[in-house]
């Protein structure tokens, strides 16, 4: 992939842009193997990547607005001062136009950016994602509810010129930090979801959920665990109980229950939002699978202290910070044979395994979920090896 705002030197974000593609994966292949070498099993090897497109990937762009409401510029957060990235390819096709309508619908309505210097200002970021079926939800993160009116007044000829739109939401964000959005959406037209194909089910998403970034690799790696989870079920015998603990949107729950019907399958999820998501994606596919809002660790301590204990198998997927004493202590001292652990920072997932020395690794892919870059994701089966 090429780009002319990293060749001009206007945005740097894909870091490694300058190496080969085939260079940038095997380094960062290297980078977690050697990372997670001393939890391997014995005789354990590493499965081939996962990988997806490096252009025309990205199922979520968030954009900082900068310039004029007269001459808005949507350039990446912190760089108030940078040239404008509605054309970035990592965006698939329609985001461009999308953005280029929030801009025109931002100078119509006359709402001027947040300076972030001096405090002063109305508008943001501009947030949008897009499906693979190409739908777009166009979310505007303000200050304050003080240009909303104006904002309704244009909104009309921004859907009627860009008809991909199917949800349009305006976030309020008061404070002064480095936080994308803040916490209350006021919807503005448009349905309460969005329908995101990924693997073998369908997604739902609502403005605030998390989402994975590249639609394609999320699929592939919950096909992954989807294969393990069959596999362990099939080793069961009986109807084993599964936690797929930060469950998120549902991905590798709905996949568990696909690939393991007899399973009885149970998400859990701090984000009411996100849970309501995950139910609306269950019912309208048919899958048994249970979904609650709750804290996972917590839930998981008190359920497994209660008549059943705990489950044949556990899938985490926790944010960054990783698992964290009290749920990686739990998992160590539960008995739990079988955990898949999917990872979007190798270093926590390190830590935890430290302190969980009864299981370890018998399978593991690096997961390319951020190309061009050294973030990295990947996931590993882990099997408890204290046994009786």
């Amino acid at each position: 992939m090429r780009c002319h705002h990293f060749d001009s030197g206007a945005c740097r974000s894909c870091t490694l842009l300058d190496l080969p593609r085939p260079r940038q994966v095997a380094d960062g292949r290297a980078r977690i193997e050697q990372l997670l070498s001393p939890f391997l099993a014995t005789g354990t090897g590493w499965d081939a990547p996962i990988l997806g497109a490096e252009s025309g990937f990205r199922a979520r762009g968030k954009m900082a607005v900068a310039g004029s409401a007269q001459e808005p510029r949507l350039t990446l957060p912190g760089q108030a001062a940078g040239a404008d990235l509605c054309d970035c390819p990592l965006y698939p096709p329609g985001v461009e136009a999308v953005l280029v309508g929030a801009k025109a619908l931002i100078r119509r309505a006359q709402v001027p950016p947040y300076d972030v210097a001096r405090r002063r200002g109305e508008i943001k970021n501009v947030l949008v994602t897009a499906s693979p079926d190409g739908e777009h939800v166009l979310r505007l993160v303000l200050r304050s509810e003080q240009a909303l009116d104006r904002l309704r007044e244009h909104l009309p000829r921004l859907l009627e010129a860009h008809p991909s739109v199917v949800s349009v939401s305006a976030n309020i964000h008061p404070e002064h930090t480095t936080a994308v959005e803040g916490e209350r959406e006021i919807p503005l037209a448009g349905a309460a979801s969005i329908a995101i194909r990924t693997g073998d089910v369908t997604l739902f998403a609502r403005p605030r959920s998390f989402l994975q970034t590249h639609t394609e690799v999320a699929g592939a790696l919950y096909r992954q665990a989807a294969a393990w989870v069959s596999e362990i079920a099939d080793a069961h015998g009986t109807a084993p109980r599964l936690w797929d603990l930060y469950c998120g949107l549902g991905g590798f729950a709905l996949h568990a229950a696909l690939a393991a019907p007899a399973a009885r399958v149970t998400g859990v999820e701090v984000s009411p939002e996100a849970i309501d998501g995950a139910r609306e994606a269950a019912a309208a596919q048919g899958i048994e699978a249970e979904f609650l809002a709750a804290d996972a660790t917590s839930w998981a301590i008190e359920e497994a202290a209660g008549a059943e204990g705990p489950p044949e198998i556990v899938i985490v997927n926790p944010p960054r910070r990783g698992l964290g004493p009290r749920l990686a202590a739990w998992l160590e001292g539960s008995g739990v044979r079988d955990v898949l652990y999917s990872s979007c920072n190798p270093t926590t997932l390190a830590a935890d395994l430290e302190a969980m020395p009864s299981l370890r690794i018998t399978a593991g892919r690096f997961v390319d979920m951020f190309p061009h870059t050294e973030h990295a994701e990947v996931i590993v089966r882990l099997r408890r090896t204290d046994l009786t």
